[in-house]
């Protein structure tokens, strides 16, 4: 039995919206009804997703904003190009960075942008939203990682990042409870995306992936978007708090160090 999840007249602010989780995200939420405001720093993939958005019958349904997190002054940028007075009820934060490297070969200017993209954005982000634009409630959801749960070689910035998004999200719930905003987490665990190709597409690092997986399979995107979706409906209105794992089973074989 499939459930409908109706979000008609809801909006909804995705971040790396032109990514491959990004997406999937955007059109999920698109097909449930929502209006959408899709932001991403890569102006390509921006139009890139116009380009497949224009082609369904959501268009007149969905905002496309060029943010650069990166920039020093992005909240600017970001409060010029929003609309005033429109409200949000949903906020994903799902723009995310990395550069692999050992740790004593890491460069601090990728621990900082890192550390920048995937968590003090987020938390500058909500801190806006939630202030200005979430006075009768909603829910914000953050995409973390298998890496908020266990080490992995030469990611030491990334493994921070979402480790500490993790518990920003448990931090913010407590805080945000009383303005009736939900704060939870999605952690996916290994997703066939464009930034993940290279591995996915190496025949060893797939088969020794997918054998640690208890479903045997790497994610799709749809599988994580599948997961916002219900985090961000009313059927999950009493889920708070929480850090969702959507990695097919690879973290109930226990906390042993993935392998390149």
């Amino acid at each position: 039995m499939s459930v409908k999840i109706d979000l008609k007249g809801k909006n909804v602010l995705i971040t790396g919206a032109g990514g491959s989780i990004g997406t999937e995200i955007v059109l999920k939420f698109l097909k449930a009804g929502a209006n959408c405001i899709c932001l991403d720093k890569n102006l390509k993939v921006l139009k890139s997703l116009k380009k497949i958005i224009s082609q369904k019958i959501f268009a007149d349904r969905i905002t496309f904003l060029n943010i650069d997190f990166e920039k020093k002054h992005f909240t600017k940028n970001f409060l010029k190009k929003i609309k005033k007075n429109i409200k949000i009820n949903i906020l994903i934060n799902n723009a995310g960075f990395t550069a692999s490297r050992s740790f004593l070969e890491y460069k601090l200017e990728d621990w900082e942008k890192t550390i920048k993209i995937n968590l003090t954005t987020p938390f500058i982000l909500s801190q806006i939203i939630s202030k200005s634009f979430m006075n009768s409630g909603g829910s914000i959801i953050n995409i973390t990682s298998l890496a908020a749960e266990q080490g992995f070689p030469n990611n030491v910035a990334y493994v921070s990042s979402k480790g500490g998004l993790k518990q920003l999200t448990k931090a913010m719930a407590i805080d945000l409870a009383n303005k009736n905003i939900r704060v939870n987490s999605i952690g996916p665990g290994y997703v066939k995306t464009k930034m993940t190709e290279k591995s996915w597409r190496d025949k060893k690092k797939k088969k020794n992936r997918s054998e640690r997986i208890i479903l045997t399979r790497w994610a799709d995107p749809k599988d994580i978007a599948d997961t916002c979706l219900f985090l961000g409906s009313e059927l999950a209105s009493y889920i708070n708090g929480q850090e969702i794992y959507v990695d097919g089973g690879w973290l109930s074989k226990g906390l042993k160090n993935d392998k390149e």
